[in-house]
């Protein structure tokens, strides 16, 4: 099924880069890859469809849901807002959001993985605390943790564990502080200083019929031994009712728009030098994780700074080592398995 279109650069890599892709689209990967070296695109492959039914085919410019690769951008709209003096790091949540239950949960908490927070995910799956029929909002999940006043998992910056909820509420936050939207903000102080002309907030899911070049999220079904695109999915109803809240998710962009967002950090459009860095560090508690990316250290090419999502169709993976000044993003919208495992190990082994 797959349909192959490549863009080569100066050659490096380039055909064993090929080889091993063909192997996973040969598995059953559908989706779009990028690979760039100091600032020059190497590579790209498109493979697949973006709409299964109409096979309408992949190319450089289809934009996808980048699932938790958009908290990368949620925190940067954050620590724009820092620079401007707007609010701090280690300013109380509850003094910007009114009606925030927690009143010691601080938005380096929010950032870092460290504020305990419930799931809002599974707040919304329970059929007693909200309507299937609605589609939620980040103002819901605001309203939901008032009205429930549910325990804290821990305290406070005593731990890190992962939070869907921390980035939601962080969006949450960029609206109060800016007067913005979130979809409004970003689009306005990231996408169009970058150049991201093709990348979009998404906060319902029809709407991405109104989106030009959209590739479909679809997932395998094992009875009927064909895709069927996620709407239809049993396993994935949350997302009829889950779909309206962003921050944590919602962002869709393309490979060609990611460089340009990589772009963007690594010559300091968006953000100063030191607010970078400070996105890009870790600390005693959350030792592997920064401001919305994954922090990493390896011996032979320094920093990865790292993000992976899963969502409605969607497996994304986005890796940037800036040291080296290399990018690589996969993209899938079959949510082939491999595409933040053992795919990327492989690539990266090539790119050494």
């Amino acid at each position: 099924m797959a349909i192959l279109i490549i863009l080569k650069s100066h050659g490096q890599n380039s055909e064993s880069i090929d080889s091993l892709v063909r192997e996973y689209a040969s598995r059953g990967f559908n989706g779009n890859i990028l690979y760039s070296k100091n600032d020059s695109i190497i590579y790209t492959g498109n493979y697949g469809y973006s709409n299964f039914s109409s096979q309408k085919p992949l190319d450089n410019s289809t934009v996808f849901e980048l699932a938790s690769c958009s908290k990368q951008f949620t925190a940067l709209g954050i620590v724009q807002l820092v620079e401007k003096n707007l609010i701090g790091y280690d300013t109380y949540v509850d003094k910007i959001l009114s009606n925030f239950p927690y009143y010691n949960i601080t938005i380096a908490n929010l950032l870092r993985h460290q504020s305990g927070l419930p799931d809002y995910q599974k707040i919304l799956y329970d059929r007693k605390h909200w309507n299937r029929k609605n589609v939620a909002t980040n103002s819901d999940v605001i309203s939901l943790l008032g009205k429930l006043k549910l325990d804290l998992r821990f305290q406070p910056g005593t731990k890190y564990e992962y939070n869907n909820t921390g980035y939601a509420v962080l969006a949450s936050i960029i609206e109060n502080v800016s007067g913005q939207s979130y979809k409004s903000y970003i689009t306005e102080n990231i996408f169009k200083p970058s150049g991201m002309s093709s990348s979009r907030v998404f906060d319902d899911f029809d709407q991405t019929e109104l989106f030009q070049n959209v590739a479909r999220g679809y997932t395998y079904n094992q009875q009927t031994g064909k895709y069927q695109e996620i709407e239809n999915d049993k396993n994935h109803k949350h997302i009829h009712w889950m779909n309206g809240v962003v921050g944590d998710r919602g962002i869709y962009s393309s490979i060609l728009d990611l460089e340009k967002w990589k772009k963007a950090i690594k010559y300091n459009l968006l953000i100063k030098d030191g607010s970078k860095e400070i996105m890009m560090s870790v600390d005693e508690i959350s030792t592997k994780y920064g401001y919305g990316w994954a922090i990493y250290n390896s011996s032979g090419k320094g920093r990865w700074v790292y993000h992976n999502g899963s969502w409605s169709g969607y497996k994304t993976m986005m890796l940037y080592l800036p040291d080296s000044n290399e990018f690589l993003v996969i993209l899938s919208n079959n949510r082939f398995e491999a595409t933040y495992k053992k795919f990327e190990e492989d690539f990266y082994k090539l790119i050494q």
